[in-house]
């Protein structure tokens, strides 16, 4: 959320395209931004239409996937959210959700892709004394440890901005290593976490450290 309101324009128009049951879509139009929220799986729509009833504070509503926004006019937001696609949806598919991602958005407009780091979630399954190595491998190398969760690294992330001639303005590791260091930050009193949090913030964006954060955030600019 701080990078969203450091990066988007005031009163931008955002498609948050995979957007769950609405937890970024409800925060960001009570920030101002005039937000259409959709997802593919008809549950979290219908979840999300019943906070839009008790709050109806959303833009639009609709069930569908981000590889087909075929119902949106080209060059329409400001912003795109795909705050999820790419944790399930293969090569092929990730082609046509750029193509359309960047399709309705406006010249100069932000597509943000949130993806799960193949190299940090393989460390994080390593078992006590190496005793699975082979099992990790099978995943790092497979990109996945169950089938359902797919995994990329922040370098696909940064080939897939050249191929669709866009500009990546900034990109980070989400969570950081913070999977690393759980216990210390779970003992930690509010204080020397909040300390910890800037810690974060300073840190996220250092390419060094890109590679172990569980998820990584990209914000690809339409040129």
């Amino acid at each position: 959320m701080i990078y969203f309101e450091k990066l988007f324009k005031k009163g931008a128009y955002i498609l948050d395209g995979c957007a769950g049951t609405g937890n970024y879509s409800f925060k960001l139009a009570e920030l101002g931004y005039k937000v259409i929220a959709g997802d593919i799986v008809p549950h979290n729509v219908d979840i999300i239409r019943g906070k839009q009833d008790k709050k109806p504070i959303l833009a639009d509503i609709y069930t569908g996937s981000i590889t087909d926004l075929s119902h949106f006019e080209s060059e329409t937001f400001d912003v795109v959210l795909n705050m999820g696609a790419f944790y399930h949806i293969g090569n092929e598919e990730r082609k046509l959700a750029m193509k359309e991602c960047l399709r309705v958005l406006k010249p100069k407009g932000l597509l943000a892709i949130s993806y799960i780091n193949n190299t940090a979630n393989s460390v994080l399954n390593i078992r006590d004394r190496l005793e699975n190595m082979e099992d990790v491998l099978t995943w790092y190398n497979n990109k996945t440890k169950d089938g359902i969760f797919l995994h990329m690294s922040p370098l696909e992330i940064e080939q897939i901005a050249k191929v669709y001639n866009t500009e990546i303005v900034a990109h980070i590791g989400t969570d950081g290593i913070g999977y690393l260091l759980s216990n210390k930050i779970n003992e930690a009193n509010q204080e020397d976490f909040e300390q910890w949090i800037q810690f974060h913030l300073q840190t996220c964006e250092d390419k060094g450290l890109l590679g172990y954060s569980l998820h990584g955030l990209a914000f690809l600019q339409k040129m």
